[in-house]
């Protein structure tokens, strides 16, 4: 078994990273880690701590794909810009996955292993085309280490644990198996470091 990769300068610059954020409606919805908090907020403080985290290692910042309703991309996010993607944007709306993982392959493509944590806590309203979305991408790869998606569920929706659970071992005619999870138990425990140190093992 290989030893596990700790995040370092010399590995950081191995990896892009994208954020993808659920701000479908139910992000509203009061957060199950954080009492009085919303998974809106519980979601802006786990970011923050990523920006925070990859900033040491790229001044360039990171892309955070918001999908709720519509998909904006937000390109080359540091720390600090983080509060106001959040000011701009609030829940609202459907969960359109299969546009975010589509925007967020069309961010990959410079030469480094992609991984995309991606912060959601329901189904989406297009469940097929995001399987759809995710096959495409996995069967264009040459390398399954080319691109890891880290599902991160926020909040205890039953369904949403049950959807991405089938993403991470039920895509049969994907090329690669490209998909992992985090249910909403397992990320309570962890903090953002250890998001990233899953990611780029994966």
């Amino acid at each position: 078994m290989n030893a596990m990769v700790q995040l370092s300068p010399e590995t950081a610059t191995e990896f892009d990273f994208v954020i993808g954020l659920d701000a479908s409606g139910s992000m509203a919805s009061p957060s199950t880690r954080y009492p009085g908090k919303t998974r809106w907020q519980e979601a802006q403080e786990t970011i923050f701590g990523l920006a925070s985290i990859l900033g040491q290692y790229d001044s360039d910042g990171i892309d955070i794909v918001v999908f709720g309703g519509s998909v904006e991309v937000f390109e080359g996010v540091t720390a600090d810009k983080v509060s106001d993607i959040f000011a701009k944007r609030s829940p609202r709306g459907s969960t359109p996955l299969a546009q975010a993982i589509h925007e967020i392959d069309r961010l990959n493509g410079d030469g480094k292993k992609a991984v995309a944590l991606i912060f959601t806590d329901g189904e989406p309203d297009d469940r097929a085309a995001a399987e759809a979305a995710i096959v495409a991408a996995s069967n264009k790869l040459e390398k399954d280490e080319d691109f890891t998606i880290l599902f991160v569920q926020i909040g205890d929706d039953a369904g949403a644990a049950k959807f991405l659970a089938h993403l991470d071992d039920g895509l049969t005619s994907a090329k690669f198996d490209i998909v992992d999870t985090i249910s909403a138990a397992e990320a309570d425990k962890m903090e953002p470091i250890d998001l990233i140190v899953k990611a780029i093992n994966d």
